[in-house]
């Protein structure tokens, strides 16, 4: 049979009148109008007892190289419209990557995807600020999608909505937005089988090599200068000041709250994190340099008046008109001198480094535990400690162009 008499206008007649059977095997016509390109019928071949032959709707797309066949139901019983409509819904699948054939995860949402993923990180353990994290991305950053079917999702969706993140929020927030996007569709693919690997996979992902830079010493004091000038926000402009001269995770930074510190008005104040990166076990006390107990008891004495009564040193009003931590220590002034919150741990440590700390002393303010047994023997005094958080205060603040009383 030549190509010309396999395809033909398709309609309930033309189909009867046309779509011969063969004599052996099964033949396949399309519709010349090619709505959408693939749509055709298969016929099964001719019966011996006269009876007419099946005749299955059916969509054929070449997908990566391979030609893929799905049927989409018998004619008659399956009208022509309806066999059109389906099959446009199918060819959209598969050219976006998705199996048309896979039933929808059950009408799960997003939302539902969400939720799902908090209570199984609950239900593990996990820290609860990966918790409230988890929470928060969902809500921030997907929350005009949350409720949109899983099978609504594609890739070229995903890496859309990944590239306007990477503009409009950073490559670090966009990085986040869809990972956790990833955690939550895995933990979704557990309980419904029919479920695709998440749209995600087709994404580059930025990587943020950046942030693994120490700010460089030649435009410190510019830096240094546009906090001061730029970050507006009191609360924010010292939450990177602290950053910069303790070498804290921005996390641990963030929600310090006020019974943490101790003896900030005397001589010897101190930092307690009770719940870091590691879980409690990895609890920490350090001690506070001079410049650093300074900004706090500024924070403390601006935040009786901004944010009375609350415990936190960071705090913000959130759009409930709740007093919660700060969310994040992006600055989108300080980021043509490379900073990131992380960057600001790797500048402390560089300064270390520099400025001839102690290696133990700078595994112990930066909370590193080690893998050498010999220092597992090696207890350095929390006065010892003191005055090498002293000599890194004054090194940053030397870099900065700035007096240790003016930080």
């Amino acid at each position: 049979m030549t190509d010309s008499k396999r395809r033909f206008r398709f309609s309930t007649s033309s189909i009867t009148k046309n779509a011969d059977a063969p004599t052996t095997g099964d033949a396949i016509y399309f519709d010349d109008r090619a709505d959408p390109p693939g749509f055709g019928i298969r016929v099964g071949k001719a019966r011996a007892n006269g009876e007419p032959p099946t005749r299955t709707w059916c969509l054929q797309v070449d997908v990566n190289g391979k030609t893929r066949r799905w049927s989409l139901g018998r004619f008659p019983t399956m009208g022509l419209d309806e066999a059109r409509e389906k099959a446009r819904d199918w060819y959209k699948a598969a050219r976006d990557g998705r199996d048309p054939e896979a039933k929808p995860a059950e009408g799960a949402t997003l939302r539902d995807c969400f939720e799902r993923h908090v209570r199984a990180m609950k239900t593990n353990r996990k820290q609860p600020r990966s918790i409230s994290d988890a929470e928060y991305d969902a809500k921030h950053y997907w929350g005009k999608y949350l409720d949109r079917p899983l099978h609504s999702f594609t890739r070229v969706e995903l890496d859309d909505i990944h590239q306007a993140l990477t503009s409009d929020r950073g490559p670090a927030a966009a990085d986040r937005a869809c990972r956790v996007f990833r955690a939550a569709w895995r933990n979704m693919m557990r309980l419904h089988e029919t479920l695709p690997d998440s749209p995600t996979r087709g994404i580059i992902w930025n990587g943020q090599t950046e942030e693994r830079k120490p700010i460089a010493w030649g435009v410190f004091p510019e830096f240094w200068a546009t906090i001061e000038r730029d970050v507006k926000n009191p609360v924010r402009a010292d939450l990177v000041r602290v950053l910069i001269l303790t070498g804290l995770r921005s996390l641990d930074a963030r929600t310090i709250v006020w019974s943490d510190i101790a003896g900030l008005d005397g001589d010897e104040p101190t930092l307690h994190g009770p719940n870091p990166k590691g879980g409690p076990r990895a609890a920490f006390t350090i001690p506070l340099s001079a410049p650093v107990a300074r900004i706090l008891r500024r924070r403390r004495e601006e935040n009786a008046v901004l944010f009375p009564g609350s415990p936190l040193v960071f705090p913000t009003v959130s759009r409930d008109n709740r007093v919660v931590p700060v969310h994040n220590a992006e600055e989108d002034a300080l980021r043509p001198f490379g900073y990131f919150p992380h960057a600001a741990r790797h500048t402390f440590a560089s300064a270390c480094a520099e400025s001839g700390v102690d290696v133990l002393a700078t595994k112990a303010l930066l909370n590193h535990r080690s893998k050498d047994i010999t220092e597992h023997y090696q207890k350095l005094s929390l006065g010892f400690i003191r005055g090498e958080a002293e000599k890194v205060a004054r090194f940053l603040l030397g870099k900065a162009a700035v007096k240790a009383e003016a930080a």
